[in-house]
């Protein structure tokens, strides 16, 4: 557990706990160490789109490329423009929420501790613990996170 312990303290975990696979997709929930309340999801794009909306919000980790509006929208400014001091916009959510251990979340059928170091390329790069084996792994894009879920909700 060593290894997999290291990773569980950064400040942009996300707990996904699966707890049903139905009509071939995922429903759960998601929590992070800023609420108590869960974020429920009826699908992987949703869980996806949800962790995604929370890394925006967080502006934690900062995206590389921003996606492109041909009409500017003042609701879509982006947190790092508005902040007009060195602190980062997680470090503040950190001081106004505090933070809570995820660790002990659990779904009914699986559980992935995420972390997303970088969000490069369109997408996202960082290490999955899966809780019930304690194996972590690397993944380089999104779609390689959803491929090493799938393989282990299939028991690959």
């Amino acid at each position: 557990m060593g290894e997999a312990k290291q990773m569980l303290f950064a400040r942009n975990l996300i707990s996904i706990c699966v707890d049903s696979d139905e009509n071939a997709d995922y429903q759960g929930c998601l929590w992070h160490q800023y609420s108590d309340d869960p974020i429920r999801f009826e699908s992987a794009t949703g869980m996806f789109s949800t962790m995604d909306d929370l890394m925006d919000n967080w502006d934690f980790p900062q995206k590389s490329l921003e996606q492109r509006q041909f009409i500017p929208k003042e609701h879509h400014a982006h947190k790092r423009d508005v902040v007009k001091d060195d602190e980062l916009v997680i470090d503040k959510v950190q001081k106004q929420h505090g933070t809570r251990n995820i660790q002990g979340k659990k779904g009914k059928l699986a559980t992935f501790i995420v972390h997303v170091a970088f969000r490069q390329n369109a997408t996202w790069q960082g290490h999955v613990v899966i809780v019930n084996t304690n194996e972590k792994k690397s993944f380089s894009s999104a779609m390689e996170l959803l491929r090493i879920i799938d393989d282990n909700m299939k028991g690959d």
